[in-house]
């Protein structure tokens, strides 16, 4: 008789996706859901109590929803090992409105990853592209991966979503900040560089040592409001008024994909957020005391990284003025909250030249944030007019 061990047959490909089955994810996943997502992603939110939070406000109280699945889950022998999420958006695709889907908190278990985690990756994919009907499928915070997969569903990467904008929160950063919104050519120059890394401090020290705090620069006859959401005021016909120029500026410059920021869309986004504390609304009124321009930006700490985004930023068109009121007062109170950096996607091309005006770091994500159907990219996706921010980034 042999003395060797006995060992459990490998299961075969076809055995094991007998016991495999994608579903859609329910409420009670809630606890193994947050597992998988902490063993998937390093950086991922551990606390679990702000986590539920968020995700029950993502997913489930999410009114543009509208009873659609909220996410499939690939389970093997009734254990959660993928899981692909479904948070729906109002849009604005070529001056229409429609509803998106975005492919969040998309993850395999490393254990199942080995096994053959690209078949997991794309069944799901397959469930979110079936299930979520009509609505325009994306991604917004995809990597490569993300990106192959829903290519091979139609969807297409947006390059321009590939670029971000960061600068420090210091006193000396704000200085640099205010100077170049006020359009110091010179200053700009002499401040950027190898010089600009030994001024910068320099020039922060002194205004500490002075007590001084410089000034952000308002249009003439305007005002600057730093507030809450919920002090912020109806900014409906702002965003509507930013929709409409957006759709008919000069030839080849029309932004055909935007998320729909219209007051509904505002009260579930900033209202009822869960961490709606750590959001602030600048907001920007002329004389009359209409709004002319606002922001939102949340503060966000996890763990030892703490950091502050610009959300959303909406402006009537031409007044880039307003865009640079809005980016100072934004990394004004990123420094009255002590962040490390204040952080902004382009949001769109035309105000793209403000971000090196004022001084912020050109940076690169590893992959385009944004993978869209190519149906509301046009005919040549890869040089698509959208406008971007953070807001929509789940």
């Amino acid at each position: 008789m042999s003395s060797e061990p006995r060992t459990q047959p490998t299961p075969t490909s076809q055995q094991a996706v007998s016991r495999a089955v994608v579903r859609e994810v329910r409420p009670d996943d809630v606890d193994e859901l947050h597992s998988l997502l902490c063993g998937c992603f390093p950086d991922f939110l551990r606390d679990q109590r702000r986590w539920v939070a968020g995700w029950r406000w993502q997913y489930w109280d999410n009114p543009f929803r509208a009873g659609r699945p909220a996410g499939w889950v690939w389970t093997d022998g009734g254990r959660i090992v993928g899981h692909l999420g479904a948070v729906y958006v109002p849009l604005q695709v070529n001056g229409r409105p429609t509803t998106g889907a975005i492919g969040a908190d998309y993850a395999v278990a490393q254990d199942a990853a080995a096994q053959g985690g690209i078949f997991v990756a794309l069944e799901l994919a397959q469930a979110f592209f079936t299930g979520i009907g009509e609505c325009l499928a994306m991604a917004t915070t995809a990597n490569e991966k993300t990106g192959a997969i829903f290519t091979r569903f139609g969807a297409q990467p947006v390059p321009s979503t590939r670029e971000f904008w960061r600068a420090r929160a210091t006193l000396g950063h704000l200085v640099r900040f205010c100077w170049g919104a006020q359009n110091h050519r010179l200053t700009r120059r002499a401040l950027s560089g190898s010089v600009g890394r030994v001024a910068i401090p320099l020039i922060g020290a002194c205004c500490r040592a002075l007590v001084h705090r410089p000034a952000i620069p308002i249009p003439a006859g305007c005002s600057l409001e730093t507030t809450v959401p919920q002090h912020a005021g109806d900014l409906g016909r702002l965003c509507e008024q930013a929709a409409a120029n957006s759709t008919q500026p000069g030839p080849g410059e029309a932004i055909i994909w935007r998320a729909d920021v219209a007051n509904a869309y505002l009260d579930w986004r900033y209202l009822q957020h869960p961490e709606r504390d750590n959001i602030r609304a600048l907001v920007v009124r002329n004389t009359d005391g209409e709004v002319i321009g606002a922001a939102f930006v949340f503060l966000e700490t996890n763990g030892t990284r703490s950091m502050a985004y610009v959300e959303d930023l909406v402006s009537l068109a031409g007044r880039t003025d307003v865009v640079r009121t809005l980016l100072c007062a934004a990394l004004a109170l990123a420094c009255d909250h002590h962040v490390d950096y204040l952080v902004t996607m382009t949001g769109r091309r035309s105000i793209r030249h403000v971000y090196w005006e004022l001084g912020f770091e050109n940076r690169a994500r590893s992959a385009p944030a944004a993978v869209i159907h190519a149906s509301a990219l046009g005919p040549d996706p890869s040089n698509a007019q959208i406008e971007f921010w953070h807001g929509v980034m789940f």
